[in-house]
């Protein structure tokens, strides 16, 4: 069984995969396998280069995924095309893992805006308040960037239409742990 887990820009995803890792299941993460594409060597790396030119590349030659994440982030069409050279990468490796017979969770948070919920068995939503997420993640990507990423996701109610389980995220740890241990138990029944 491969299951998607989405949900917008800090709504708590990550934290959430760590509980399911913690039992046992094994989560990709599409960033993560989307920036192991761009590794030099391989062929996207070559694409990327090429469509967005060297001042993307750090002193060593491999792509600072901060200068490439500034430039896509501020303008959507420098991201489409990022986009149309790595998620047929993303895709093929989602098909391999749906050939699996275990129970997969995969954790990314542009499923439906991608058009991909229809790949996967079932979909996870995280859910957190705006304004949650948002301090959440300009923690990391600083808060400009944390909302003009935001503002290229689409709206909950818009995921929500494909929400197959949500988990509420609005509390504490503990509470996102226990929905963890309900979502376990309902997809191993």
């Amino acid at each position: 069984m491969l299951i998607g887990v989405t949900g917008n820009i800090g709504s708590g995803k990550s934290t959430f995969c760590k509980f399911l890792r913690l039992k046992g299941f094994k989560v990709i993460n599409g960033d993560e396998l989307a920036k192991s594409f761009l590794k030099k060597g391989h062929e996207v790396y070559d694409k990327v280069v090429k469509t967005f030119g060297e001042e993307i590349l750090n002193g060593e030659g491999e792509i600072d995924k901060k200068k490439l994440g500034n430039l896509v982030f501020n303008n959507k069409e420098k991201l489409e095309e990022l986009t149309a050279i790595i998620h047929p990468f993303v895709l093929e490796t989602i098909e391999k893992l749906k050939k699996k017979k275990e129970t997969i969770f995969f954790e990314a948070a542009v499923i439906v805006e991608y058009g991909w919920q229809e790949i996967f068995d079932a979909i996870v939503t995280v859910y957190a308040y705006r304004g949650q997420r948002l301090l959440r993640a300009a923690k990391k990507f600083g808060l400009k960037n944390a909302i003009l990423r935001d503002r290229m996701q689409l709206p909950y109610a818009v995921k929500f239409k494909y929400t197959d389980y949500l988990i509420c995220n609005t509390k504490n740890l503990l509470h996102l742990k226990e929905q963890s241990e309900r979502l376990i138990e309902q997809v191993t029944e």
